[in-house]
Formats: C-alpha cells, sequence, structure tokens
C-alpha cells in the first residue's frame, strides 16, 4: 500500500471538524456531500483507523482523530509556508549562485556582466570560480558553467549564448619589420606565441571563406595564459593566433595589429550548462536568461 496520502483529504478532514457537519463543508466547497464522505473514508482506510465519529447532529473526533487533527494542521501550515516562500521566490529572485568559467572569458567578460547582474537583482549571492580545468558541475556544486568550445557532456541541459573566433596578431613593429607577410604558408618561418595546455598539438587551423589552411606551430613561446602571450605579443616576440575578444583593447590602443585579416578560426560556440534538473529555480533562470541577453546585445556586436 502507498504510505503517502493526498492533502486534498487531510484538508477537508480538517474543514469537517472546524465546521462540525458535512453538510456545511459540501456546500461551502461546492462538491456533492456523498464524494466529501467517501474521501473522509479513504482516509481512515489508508491510516487503518476512525478519525470521526458521525451522529445525525455533528461531526466529532475520536482520540486518534484528534491527534491526526493536530499533526494535520501543522502538515498543512507547513505546505502553506512552503507556497508562500515559493511565491516569494519567484517575484524576486534571491539566494546564492554558483558559477565557474575559464580565467580569460570569466575576467573579460562574464565579470562585468555579473556586477550589472547583482546591481539589478541585490539579493542574489554569485560565486564566480575562474579555473583553466574541467569542472563538475554537479559534483563540486555549481549551479551555472560556461563552457567553451564544443560540448562532451550530453548529461548537462546547455544554452547557446554566441560565438566567437581566432585572429592572427602582432605588434606594429614586428609588421613593419616582416612586410613580406602576405599568405598563410609565409607564416612557416616566422616566430609564433601559442596559448597551449599540457598534451595539445600546435597547430593552427585557419579559414577565409571557403578557403581552409593547417599551419603547423613549433611555437617560441608557449603558455597556457593568454594574457602572457599577449604581452609578448606586444613586445614584438612574434605572431599569436588568439580570441579577438581578448585583444581588442591592445588593438585600438595601437599596441597590435590584425595579421592576414581576412583568416581567422572556425566559429567558436560559447555555452552557458547546467545540471540536469526537473525544476530550474528562479535565480538560475535568471541568470541565465541576462547573461544570454548581455551576450548577444555587448558582446557579439562588440567582439564579432
Amino acid at each position: 500500500m502507498n504510505d503517502f496520502f493526498d492533502l486534498e483529504s487531510m484538508y477537508l478532514f480538517t474543514k469537517v471538524l472546524e465546521a462540525g457537519s458535512f453538510s456545511s463543508v459540501a456546500s461551502k466547497i461546492r462538491m456533492p456531500k456523498a464524494t466529501l464522505s467517501r474521501k473522509i473514508k479513504e482516509l481512515e482506510d489508508h491510516i487503518g483507523a476512525q478519525l470521526l465519529i458521525r451522529t445525525t447532529r455533528q461531526v466529532q473526533p475520536t482520540d486518534i482523530g484528534r491527534e491526526f487533527l493536530q499533526r494535520a494542521n501543522t502538515i498543512l501550515a507547513a505546505v502553506e509556508d512552503s507556497k508562500v516562500l515559493v511565491k516569494k521566490s519567484s517575484k524576486e529572485p534571491q539566494g546564492l549562485l554558483r558559477v565557474t568559467a575559464g580565467v580569460e572569458f570569466g575576467l573579460s567578460v562574464l565579470s562585468p556582466i555579473i556586477l550589472k547582474f547583482q546591481k539589478l537583482y541585490p539579493k542574489i549571492e554569485v560565486e564566480i570560480d575562474l579555473t583553466g580545468r574541467f569542472v563538475d558541475l554537479a559534483y563540486e556544486g555549481f549551479d551555472v558553467g560556461v563552457r567553451i568550445g564544443p560540448l562532451e557532456d550530453s548529461s548537462l541541459n546547455c544554452r547557446k549564448i554566441g560565438s566567437f573566433s581566432y585572429g592572427l596578431f602582432a605588434s606594429p613593429q614586428f609588421i613593419k619589420s616582416h612586410t613580406a607577410i602576405k599568405k598563410v604558408s609565409d607564416l612557416e618561418t616566422l616566430p609564433k606565441l601559442a596559448f597551449s595546455r599540457a598534451g595539445q598539438r600546435h597547430e593552427w587551423k585557419l579559414v577565409n571563406g571557403e578557403k581552409f589552411e593547417k599551419l603547423s606551430v613549433e611555437p617560441k613561446l608557449v603558455s597556457n595564459n593568454y594574457w602572457v602571450i599577449e604581452k609578448a605579443a606586444i613586445s614584438g616576440a612574434g605572431i599569436t593566433f588568439m580570441p579577438k575578444f581578448l585583444v581588442q583593447e591592445s588593438v585600438k590602443a595601437g599596441l597590435l595589429k590584425p595579421v592576414l585579416q581576412d583568416w581567422h578560426s572556425i566559429e567558436i560556440p560559447i555555452h552557458l550548462v547546467f545540471p540536469n534538473q526537473r525544476f530550474i529555480s528562479t535565480k538560475l533562470r535568471t541568470f541565465i536568461d541576462f547573461i544570454a541577453d548581455e551576450v548577444n546585445k555587448n558582446f557579439l556586436k562588440k567582439y564579432p
């Protein structure tokens, strides 16, 4: 037998004792008296005890019914409190939101957006973890993460919020001293600065419309931090292949210039990922919608 009974029967039981009769409750809630009586009987059958003493004049609780009434009122009050809490939460998002992202994207793109988000939703606390390692969201207790590139974990919910591409960049001084750069093959003998994590091959894949070139790279400098690579490129140490959004400020300041501007990487997707769950909290849904909107309105226009 199912150990649970429906809250409706419990609620009807309390109302019958409150009114002292089946007829008045049935009339008030517009339920046939026979249906009301059947529901109370099913509740008694489920519990395995008589809860009410029915007479022609009134309804009274048995000893067990009196004890059950106290517990029923407590349970129904707790349910009502929960409804109020959910209703309040749905109107005003609040609580802790744990977010993880890569270091570069997190610092340059995500952090300013989150600060703007918190001004609009001051009751949401945000904890941001920026890391270059793969994060198991569910195991480590994160609400949402930013993933760059193709998704591998199919167990997560996801929402694509944009994309970006890499470009070739070097300092004005470097370009001035290497004026013969006209095609991709001209890059082969030049010093290169490459981002890499442990075990990755150094290879730049470039597209220009329907054209495709693959450049094997023996870098002069390798780092797992793009800002190290950017500073080396600004110093004139070589050419780098970097996300355009990371170097645009340096380009605007004249510290770096595009090289072979028509050549770039394929579009690289940006996704928000979050654990697969039946219900998404108001705070998480609000955050996801806000980040997606900000990236589409500002990031994609600023860094095409």
